[in-house]
């Protein structure tokens, strides 16, 4: 497993690189832009260069898209929107030779998974080589992707939706329902995981420890000393095949010393310390 941090590209994109080789991060993920403005800054070929230049072996390099982004809302002008911002998000990362594109697919309208996939239709169609991935969510309000049936559904109205992955988010799922410190329930993820997309299209793990209690549809991560998950978690995913071979992001809190502290923690727990 590739372990590395949620970084930032605060006043340059190469610091991503910075605070990758600080943390001693192998994959990395990044915002292009502010995740809580729809207006983005235009990323110049000479920024976008030097990026590609300065990516050595840092793999996967990850984007998650905006927060703002929802797909499936009930207002028509967010839905456009958001797609217009989709589609910037994707055109970015080709420039930045970005691997995985991480996406929250939204909701809110009765024909939600109608609508995301409509738009991923449309964006998927300008990807290239650029994977885009839906992220499994907490089950907050109308969202739809809480559990793997609801994401399969999005895939299968997408056109060529066999070209979309998943992002599974270990603090999402917990909020969602599942146990993740109980074995049993890992089988059984196992089980709803090839009955609906595949083992194949997980591309990604999230590793977030969770504040909110089990089912609570809370999205607020944790470190990994100070959440409900806790190592027991991490022990599990060590054990499990599966799992233990999909690169893994960490997006805790805090300052690049915590978060650094988080991703030296799974190494230790996980077994890949150098």
């Amino acid at each position: 497993m590739r372990l590395g941090l949620h970084v930032s590209i605060s006043g340059k994109l190469t610091r991503a690189f910075d605070e990758g080789r600080n943390s001693r991060s192998e994959a990395l993920q990044i915002f292009t832009a502010s995740p809580r403005m729809w207006k983005s800054a235009q990323i110049s070929e000479e920024a976008a260069a030097e990026f590609r230049a300065e990516k050595n072996d840092f793999s996967p390099i990850v984007v998650h898209s905006s927060y703002l982004i929802n797909l499936g809302s009930k207002s028509p002008e967010i839905r456009e929107k958001s797609l217009q911002a989709l589609l910037e998000e994707v055109e970015r990362c080709k420039m930045l030779g970005a691997d995985f594109l991480v996406l929250h697919p939204g909701g809110g309208d009765e024909n939600a998974v109608t609508y995301i996939a409509e738009g991923l239709s449309k964006a998927l169609d300008s990807a290239g080589g650029v994977k885009i991935l839906l992220e499994n969510v907490a089950g907050e309000g109308s969202k739809v992707g809480k559990n793997f049936h609801e994401l399969k559904a999005i895939i299968d109205e997408t056109t060529n939706g066999e070209r979309l992955g998943v992002c599974f988010d270990t603090c999402h799922a917990f909020a969602a329902g599942y146990d993740l410190r109980r074995k049993d329930v890992w089988l059984k993820l196992h089980e709803e995981i090839d009955a609906t997309v595949g083992f194949a299209a997980v591309k990604l793990v999230h590793l977030n420890d969770t504040k909110g209690e089990l089912g609570s549809n809370l999205d607020r991560h944790a470190n990994w000393t100070e959440g409900k998950l806790g190592v027991e978690t991490l022990k599990i995913i060590r054990d499990d095949p599966r799992f233990s071979s999909v690169p893994g992001i960490l997006e805790t809190p805090g300052d690049l010393a915590a978060r650094t502290a988080d991703l030296k923690l799974c190494r230790e727990l996980l077994n890949f310390e150098g």
